[in-house]
């Protein structure tokens, strides 16, 4: 447990200190000034314009840090040798669970200073809701469930480039594989449903998890839905960390 906590440390320090951090926490404020700015032509629906643009400046910059920030990490410590060393000390399990949960600090610590800086912007314009805080939650839900899938694409994959490209195509198709469903009514065959039902039950559900629209309005969630959502996001994680644990266990270092 030692060790695991030890690389999730070390992880966590490494993305913070890059300069990927940085560059995405402009971004996000960025965004929420824009949104700030733009608030005098959200006639009578300024508190949910402001929560609905904070809210998706977050989800945003958070998911260009796991693209560009975790995924180059990976690959810069095996590049760097400085995989090879760890595992002289740490097993191949201890080492791809200490990263994964270093991750999950990062994107966490990264939200929730996020968050922070919402927050001081929604109540200074009178838009805050506690119900602001379950969507900084989903939205860190649905990001850890990302970062369990680039640990998996950064073990099969030889390149940076295609690991990144990877990670944005399953957030993407994990956002949207709920709607092809919606359309079924429509659907001339059988065949293109089954295989739209199929796609997204293998998918994590994002629709599920999410809860930005709650938020924005400023609605509350029962407290065993929550509880649910989080409980599908911890067993979908430890489903993909599996093979990934296996993949890492069997490379060359």
């Amino acid at each position: 447990m030692r060790k695991i906590v030890a690389m999730a440390g070390i992880t966590f320090l490494q993305g913070v200190r890059t300069q990927t951090f940085r560059i995405v926490g402009l971004l996000f404020v960025g965004l929420l000034g824009v949104a700030w700015f733009l608030r005098v032509l959200s006639v009578g629906q300024r508190a949910i314009m402001l929560r609905s643009f904070g809210l998706t400046a977050m989800e945003i910059s958070a998911l260009l840090l796991v693209v560009f920030g975790a995924v180059a990490s990976y690959y810069r410590e095996r590049e760097t040798r400085i995989q090879a060393i760890h595992l002289t000390y740490v097993s191949a399990f201890d080492h791809a669970l200490g990263r994964l949960l270093g991750n999950f600090l990062l994107v966490g610590a990264y939200l929730g200073l996020a968050t922070v800086v919402c927050a001081g912007v929604l109540w200074h314009e009178g838009a805050w809701e506690w119900a602001f805080l379950l969507g900084a939650w989903s939205i860190f839900l649905k990001l850890a469930v990302i970062c369990a899938f680039t640990a998996l694409f950064c073990s099969l994959l030889s390149s940076s480039i295609f690991a990144s490209l990877m990670t944005v195509f399953t957030y993407v198709a994990a956002e949207f594989a709920v709607y092809p469903l919606a359309l079924k009514s429509k659907a001339s065959t059988a065949v293109p449903m089954a295989v739209s039902r199929t796609v997204y039950h293998l998918l994590p559900n994002f629709d599920k998890l999410d809860l930005k629209y709650q938020a924005i309005h400023g609605e509350t969630v029962d407290g065993g839905f929550l509880a649910g959502i989080t409980l599908y996001a911890i067993l979908y994680i430890l489903v993909v960390f599996l093979p990934t644990w296996q993949v890492f266990a069997r490379h060359e270092h």
